[in-house]
């Protein structure tokens, strides 16, 4: 069932299957990721029990094109009329150009994790390309919920990238750091590269902020960005 909580002021967490969605409330709504195909009628009712409508969408921002977060896109892009924000290294898979499942992976275990992933996405879930109207290189300022940064956040895809409010504290970071079980390092099978998903991190560590929302598990408080910089410490 899907759950949805305010988390900061104007801040919703939408969990409406394996990852997080989050909706930021402001004059218009922003979306970042959408979650797996199927979710997006989930989170169309989260957006209405929040006391929205989905045709206040106006921003969709996308921090990686792994299915779990760009997965109900196309539905939520085509039911609302928002414009699409992604690294411009995601572009072709969001766009349908390239399969998702291709992405590269670390080791033996990502070599496995991409074979399930073929199956999954080839004769389990349907994916519907979806235009980019924004891509990012890292660095552009958003003109949404009061500004939002973009920060590139390579490693765990190719063009992950980042958000950060840093007037309010806040860093949207997907999948660049592991939420399941606690708040830790990616997982290196999970990686296109390890290596630069550790250097993504030392940078958003780098950053002030204290709630860190994650792709997956709970939010990180209490002075967020000192947590970071300790796992940095420990994990490099």
């Amino acid at each position: 069932m899907t759950g949805h909580a305010e988390i900061a002021p104007g801040v919703f967490r939408i969990t409406p299957g394996r990852s997080n969605c989050y909706l930021l409330s402001g004059e218009d709504l922003t979306l970042i990721d959408t979650g797996m195909p199927g979710d997006g009628k989930a989170v169309i009712a989260a957006i209405e029990q929040c006391g929205r409508t989905v045709t206040d969408l106006r921003h969709i921002l996308i921090t990686h094109a792994h299915l779990d977060h760009i997965g109900s896109l196309a539905l939520l892009k085509n039911a609302s009329g928002a414009k699409t924000v992604a690294g411009c290294k995601e572009t072709d898979y969001i766009q349908g150009t390239k399969k998702t499942w291709t992405m590269g992976r670390e080791g033996f275990g990502g070599k496995l994790f991409k074979t399930v992933l073929f199956f999954m996405e080839t004769f389990v879930f349907k994916y519907e390309p979806t235009a980019v109207d924004i891509p990012c290189t890292g660095g552009e300022l958003l003109d949404c919920f009061g500004g939002i940064q973009v920060v590139a956040t390579p490693g765990h895809s190719p063009g992950s990238v980042s958000f950060y409010l840093k007037e309010k504290g806040l860093l949207f970071v997907g999948d660049a750091l592991n939420g399941t079980g606690g708040f830790a390092l990616p997982m290196r099978f999970g990686c296109a590269s390890y290596k630069e998903a550790v250097r993504s991190v030392e940078q958003l560590s780098r950053l002030d902020f204290d709630l860190c929302l994650l792709g997956h598990g709970e939010p990180v408080g209490n002075n967020a960005s000192a947590q970071m910089r300790e796992l940095v410490q420990k994990g490099c």
